[in-house]
């Protein structure tokens, strides 16, 4: 047996593809073969060794968990549901068996915590590690998000506190490698739950924060031609990152990147919603 069918059958066995009516055909052949989806996402993402990641921090599992978080991420962002994923990869010549089985356990955790199964992919060898992944998500109902469709008006807001995981790879490059903000970084936390809810209470602006709340702002207003106003005391930081960066956390919220939050523009919203989101300024 060659090296790649080595690697694919470990993936294969790792992630233990409980039997599944939606998927025809699975990991194994030319191509996968699903069904049962309504409205589809369809989104594309990759993280590079020493672009997007440092083994001299980041566990082979973390790896692989957030080369799927990221695009379950962009799901959520437009109101959908993660379903599939096809999974290529590039590993260097010395990659072991139990390297590609610690990548593959990372890529079956966030499966397994934010919804969505592998169907395919393919391995080819590389200097670096890189991991491209393709997704499809699946929208329930007629309502889907953009980040081009924010009003004058509107309300901005986001899912939850901002800075924590440019905070976490701050102190592990400063060596505090286990740190209170490291898991932020390490294996975010899309919102996949809280983007449905906003997508089946009529949101229609919505994006995730991935390059920092500045850039990401910046890009939702040029989409949707408007301009925004932000309270910057009302971004929401958390007391343990006032405490640790007193002197600059509102630069750490405003431009950190890879919170993943959810960033986006309403009139109205129940209660319930209303209680777990930060209103930050207008359109």
């Amino acid at each position: 047996m060659n090296k790649e069918k080595e690697f694919i059958k470990i993936i294969k066995e790792t992630l233990n593809l409980k039997e599944d009516n939606n998927i025809k055909i699975g990991i194994g052949d030319d191509a996968a073969i699903v069904s049962g989806l309504g409205d589809q996402i369809v989104c594309s993402d990759s993280i590079i060794e020493g672009v997007h990641f440092d083994l001299n921090y980041f566990s082979l599992e973390d790896v692989g968990w957030k080369s799927i978080a990221i695009n379950q991420s962009d799901i959520a962002s437009m109101g959908g549901e993660p379903k599939f994923f096809t999974v290529s990869c590039g590993f260097p010549k010395n990659f072991t068996n139990d390297d590609v089985k610690k990548i593959a356990k990372g890529i079956k955790s966030a499966c397994d915590n934010n919804g969505g199964k592998v169907v395919g992919g393919d391995i080819i060898l590389s200097e670096k590690i890189f991991i491209s992944i393709s997704s499809i998500g699946e929208i329930h109902g007629n309502n889907f998000m953009t980040r081009s469709s924010a009003k004058p008006g509107e309300k901005i807001a986001v899912t939850g506190t901002l800075g924590n995981s440019a905070a976490g790879l701050k102190l592990i490059k400063d060596g505090i490698k286990e740190n209170i903000f490291s898991s932020f970084h390490l294996r975010p936390a899309p919102k996949i739950k809280t983007g449905v809810l906003l997508s089946k209470n009529g949101i229609n602006c919505c994006m995730d924060i991935s390059d920092g709340l500045h850039n990401d702002l910046i890009n939702l207003c040029d989409s949707s031609k408007v301009s925004a106003l932000i309270k910057i005391e009302n971004i929401p930081v958390s007391g343990e990152l006032k405490n640790m960066f007193p002197d600059n956390y509102h630069d750490i919220a405003i431009n950190g990147g890879e919170d993943f939050e959810l960033l986006f523009t309403f009139n109205d919203l129940p209660k319930d919603l209303l209680d777990e989101i930060i209103i930050i300024g207008e359109v």
